[in-house]
């Protein structure tokens, strides 16, 4: 997540800088601003790029006969089965 060189080096003295001049204190942030949306972008390019590998993906699956990925099923979230014996022991008291 690295912008130019230049900008993040420029951010510890503009960090010192402006908590003494108004005009640092806005640099500082506009900076700051910068390498928010930089993270962001890229952020959002690996999304996009990520979304087109798995439809090349997909698509070059289904020209082979249909083949596609499988999904596992998800495992539910149901609760075990009753014990009344285990139920009747503190749960951290092994004999």
């Amino acid at each position: 997540m690295s912008t130019n060189g230049e900008t993040m080096n420029e951010l510890p003295y503009m960090a010192a800088l402006a908590q003494r001049h108004e005009w640092a204190g806005r640099e500082y942030a506009r900076l700051t601003a910068d390498i928010v949306e930089a993270r962001l972008t890229a952020h959002a390019r690996s999304a996009e790029r990520a979304a087109r590998r798995r439809a090349l993906l997909r698509d070059r699956l289904d020209r082979l006969g249909g083949l596609r990925a499988v999904r596992r099923p998800r495992r539910s979230r149901r609760p075990g089965l009753y014990c009344a014996r285990a139920a009747a022991r503190p749960a951290g008291g092994a004999r």
